[in-house]
């Protein structure tokens, strides 16, 4: 009887932490969903320990461009306060393109966009060691190309939020 009680004991502590960190994503993706959703900003648990919150560039930043939006800083705003109240969290950024223009220039304008994001972030004091940001460039389609409509929907900003040890 002994035996099975510290083996319950044990497994028990090893699930607390699993459990707090379940607990946070859970907390922070509430938040996310009241602060950002109203303004347009996707937010969707991707998996236990993944949260993706996804910012359209028409209303993130202007076409063919890279600075965020003033009247878009304060979901940035928002989003900083969520990150630096979960600062076990790492957050990466990756910015997207359509297929208008040259692939080197859609890369680099993707990137740019990412950095953007994250340099706001860094402003409202998410520490540097937990973001990291990239572009895909316009190889990372979700729609069509083809029309006005899908390539609006390419050309966005994604922020992948996890836990810290999530693999």
């Amino acid at each position: 009887m002994r035996s099975a009680l510290i083996a319950a004991a044990i497994l028990l502590a090893s699930a607390a932490p699993a459990f707090a960190q379940q607990t946070e994503m859970d907390a922070a993706e509430s938040a996310l969903r009241s602060e950002m959703a109203p303004a347009g900003v996707a937010v969707d648990r991707v998996s236990p320990n993944e949260i993706r919150v996804t910012m359209p560039s028409d209303i993130t930043f202007d076409f063919n461009r890279a600075d965020v939006r003033s009247e878009f800083a304060p979901r940035v705003a928002s989003l900083a306060r969520t990150l630096n109240q979960h600062r076990g969290m790492r957050i990466e950024i990756i910015g997207h393109a359509d297929a208008i223009g040259s692939d080197q220039y859609n890369q680099e304008l993707s990137e740019r966009r990412a950095r953007a994001v994250g340099a706001s972030l860094l402003d409202y004091g998410v520490g540097f060691d937990r973001i990291t940001a990239s572009g895909r460039g316009e190889w990372s389609p979700i729609a069509s190309n083809d029309n006005d409509w899908g390539r609006a929907r390419n050309r966005r900003v994604e922020i992948r939020i996890t836990n810290g040890n999530a693999k």
